[in-house]
């Protein structure tokens, strides 16, 4: 003879199906979280690293200026320039793994670009995230030549 309380259900197997499914909820929330913020750490980086490139673009411009009627500057010019200001600016400390990635020069020679490239170190979440992500930035200066 079976007799059942007032307020109380005879268990049919349903018991704790509650406290599963507010685990799994959670943890759900947990993972889109930890997905937010490394994507806002990502996206912070890269405007910094952009900062950069914009910097290193105006110091290589403004240190390899050619004087009027000398040659269109190189290539190799304008990567040791925009090296030197990362280095002098401290840069490296700032981006892990900095590095200028290319370098160009327009065809007709007033416009130089710079494009950089670093890891972005995502924050302690490594267990759903991977521990740093490939990001660049590239920048455009012109040359300002005054005859």
């Amino acid at each position: 003879m079976t007799m059942l309380r007032r307020g109380r259900r005879d268990s049919d197997g349903e018991s704790g199906q509650t406290t599963v499914l507010i685990l799994g909820m959670v943890s759900i929330l947990l993972v889109l979280a930890a997905v937010i913020i490394g994507a806002t750490a990502v996206n912070v980086q890269a405007r910094q690293l952009l900062s950069e490139a914009d910097a290193a673009a105006s110091a290589a411009v403004v240190s390899a200026q050619p004087v009027p009627g000398t040659p269109q500057l190189t290539q190799d010019q304008i990567r040791a320039a925009a090296e030197d200001y990362l280095t002098d600016a401290g840069a490296h400390t700032r981006h892990t793994g900095l590095e200028v990635v290319d370098t160009w020069v327009s065809p007709g020679g007033e416009t130089i670009s710079v494009e950089l490239g670093a890891r972005a170190e995502l924050p302690g979440i490594r267990w759903v995230l991977p521990a740093s992500v490939e990001i660049t930035a590239e920048s455009h200066a012109r040359i300002a030549i005054s005859r």
